[in-house]
């Protein structure tokens, strides 16, 4: 009787959530040149490179989709000041087989009696996908892969997709390799790799004159910046912290991101600073410049965000050698890369490399120069731009 009296309620708000946006929301979606699909708003680095892109196209007559619930609110205004926003996942969590029937074809409705929407572009959300067979061919079909992980379960998704989608954009090379290795382990025909586009991503760069401004005898700061997640492997960092603490305990290890605080017993432990979530961009900033060391430990990677921003400010990135990071990482020149995959073999590697860094001052200083120096030949946001509006608009 409880499962009853729960259903129907979640049908009759489901209901009045579906009204409210048919006669509020939805011609804001049809009278839009770009539609976007995106899953969150809240603090990430997908979820900033989302928002480069529509700002990218803020000229044009923007919405942007969410279709989950996001954890913060961090780059909601952010996305409200460059295009209309729709969110629908106090809707499809409702969970009600009509209400979303209901949804889908409301929105598909949308999308096909538009006289203005000629493009929609999709990133990290099966729903884009869901969707995506039943829009009119009229319209330009557009996704982008961040990066993806071993036995990822969206391969099918990108295979079964590859015909619908007019341009696929990945973000380095390590992407493009990926995707078409599903396209031959799923037969999908080779024609389709020609619709794979890479397009890097990018920062707006200091303005300061003089970015490069560390010294031999700076204080050396050691920072994890990120979400807590399996893939990130935090806990190596601790385990790296607390090892290497024993031998130089006036050393600062610090930690920074989304999804720690329900482990701030862990990094206490350890004897790390938890910072929180930075959300402001000038602390952001600040902390950049005290850094001497990044650390990226994870599993699988794109190309972390963090290591754009943070490289100009000549903090040295030390990282597993995963995604498309050795396409902007050499190894001795402007950061170490650690080649090994076993984690006890990537915590010794990690050890060893910060206590030569510590040890050796004139190389630390050397990396952090490159790092710089790279950082601002490589990561302006102008490129991303251009191609970006020349693609969507």
């Amino acid at each position: 009787m409880k499962a009853f009296i729960k259903k129907k309620i979640n049908f009759i708000r489901g209901l009045q959530l579906l009204l409210s946006l048919k006669y509020c929301k939805l011609k804001h979606i049809r009278e839009s040149e770009i539609v976007f699909f995106f899953p969150y708003y809240h603090t990430g680095g997908g979820e900033r490179v989302h928002l480069d892109i529509v700002r990218a196209l803020q000229s044009k007559k923007c919405c942007v989709i969410f279709t989950h619930a996001s954890a913060t609110e961090n780059f909601l205004k952010s996305f409200k000041e460059v295009a209309f926003v729709v969110e629908l996942n106090s809707i499809r969590n409702k969970k009600h087989e009509v209400i979303s029937k209901k949804l889908d074809a409301l929105i598909i409705n949308e999308f096909n009696q538009s006289t203005t929407i000629k493009k929609v572009f999709g990133c990290n959300t099966n729903y884009f996908y869901k969707l995506l067979p039943h829009f009119n061919a009229g319209i330009e079909k557009i996704d982008l892969i961040h990066a993806l992980e071993e036995n990822d379960e969206r391969f099918n998704v990108l295979a079964m997709s590859a015909s619908l989608i007019d341009n696929r954009v990945v973000i380095n090379k390590k992407a493009k390799e990926d995707v078409k290795n599903i396209y031959h382990n799923f037969t999908v025909s080779s024609k389709y790799i020609n619709n794979i586009n890479i397009i890097s991503n990018g920062i707006n760069l200091p303005r300061e004159k003089k970015i490069f401004k560390r010294k031999n005898n700076d204080p050396i700061i050691i920072g994890f910046i990120g979400r807590w997640s399996k893939e990130k492997r935090p806990k190596l960092f601790l385990d790296m912290a607390k090892s290497i603490q024993k031998s130089h305990s006036k050393l600062k290890i610090v930690m920074a991101g989304t999804g720690m605080k329900a482990n701030l017993d862990e990094i206490n432990k350890a004897k790390v600073c938890f910072l929180g979530e930075i959300t402001c961009e000038k602390e952001m900033i600040n902390l950049y410049k005290s850094l001497s060391l990044i650390v990226i430990c994870s599993k699988y990677e794109g190309f972390p965000m963090v290591l754009m921003e943070s490289m100009p400010y000549g903090v040295v990135p030390i990282c597993t050698n995963v995604g498309g990071i050795s396409e902007h990482i050499t190894s001795g020149y402007n950061g170490l890369l650690i080649n090994e995959e076993d984690e006890d073999d990537i915590l010794s590697n990690l050890i060893k490399n910060i206590k030569i860094l510590i040890e050796d001052r004139e190389q630390l200083y050397e990396l952090s120069k490159n790092a710089s120096l790279y950082a601002t030949e490589h990561f302006s946001i102008d490129k991303f731009n251009k191609l970006y509006f020349n693609l969507l608009a």
